[in-house]
């Protein structure tokens, strides 16, 4: 069971000054004064260091409200700041006499570290929890303190009317109540939360296997387009063969033509110089004819 060691409380609520409250022996440590003092705000502080969400239940209408407001003679704070000082005594107890028997055998063992929480709140809306000096989540604080009553709906800290509101409450809250006393509410938290993993886990699985059957859809889809894609290639392929076979078929038909029209062209150009000689040897002819018939007539 953890112990209450000491508070340390600056800016909260009526506490402007820094204040140092230890808590001494195993006994009960009670805080008096008058109405109005500022006893409500020790446990506040409490409550509010141990997590507590509720402006309502620090009797205020708005977390900010919880930040020294400022006096006559005080101006307000930017900050309002709680420190949380616990430690397990059997714990402690263990660790002493772990370190007596360590220096009966020659070795030196630390005994156990208190527990220091810390939660801190600006004016400007930003939180900090810190645990032992380093920064922490809220879930964190709540783990730490889950099963010993200082949790969320916590049994260690009892308000005047809270013992009545308690009884009046119906069986399932009540119950609650006394499961947290009895420790088994930090399984049950953790029961729910396993669950809650093990739920988006199914969810995500499903997403998973819808997933899965659109890219099986898309795999065949795209394994048809392949198969397309090869018979397109083995008939062009075919295609590319028969008009390499025609064109070269073509080419020698007419490569044969060519030859023969060639032949034809050179017999046809010898047979025009022929018929060309000859048309010039009558011509020839002719002339000396024409040229005899003249010398004739003028003898």
């Amino acid at each position: 069971m953890l112990k209450l060691k000491r508070v340390d409380i600056q800016g909260f609520k009526s506490f402007y000054d820094r204040t140092d409250m230890r808590f001494h022996g195993s006994g009960i440590a009670a805080v008096v004064g008058p109405n109005g003092c500022g006893k409500s705000n020790l446990s506040d502080a409490i409550s509010w260091v141990l997590g507590e969400q509720s402006a309502k239940s620090l009797r205020g209408s708005r977390m900010e409200d919880v930040i020294f407001a400022g006096t006559r003679e005080k101006k307000p704070l930017g900050m309002a700041q709680v420190s949380l000082t616990m430690m397990d005594p059997d714990h402690h107890i263990a660790a002493t006499n772990g370190h007596a028997n360590g220096h009966a055998n020659g070795h030196h063992q630390k005994p156990a570290d208190d527990i220091v929480i810390t939660r801190r709140l600006y004016r400007s809306g930003e939180s900090e929890y810190l645990i032992n000096g380093r920064a922490a989540r809220l879930r964190d604080i709540q783990d730490l303190f889950s099963g010993t009553g200082l949790g969320p709906e916590s049994y260690a800290i009892i308000e005047q009317g809270r013992i009545g509101q308690i009884l009046s409450n119906k069986p399932a809250d009540r119950r609650a109540v006394i499961e947290e006393a009895a420790g088994i509410g930090k399984y049950k938290t953790r029961k729910r939360l396993a669950e809650a993993k093990l739920e988006s886990s199914k969810q995500n699985l499903s997403r998973v296997f819808d997933i899965l059957e659109e890219v099986g859809r898309q795999a065949n889809s795209l394994k048809r387009q392949a198969s397309k894609a090869r018979r397109y290639e083995e008939l062009r392929t075919e295609m590319v063969a028969h008009l390499r076979q025609a064109v070269s078929g073509r080419f020698r038909m007419l490569e044969r033509e060519a030859a023969k029209l060639a032949l034809d062209l050179n017999q046809a150009q010898a047979g025009f110089q022929a018929l060309s000689g000859q048309v010039l040897e009558k011509e020839r002819e002719h002339t000396a004819t024409q040229e005899s018939c003249y010398r004739t007539e003028k003898s």
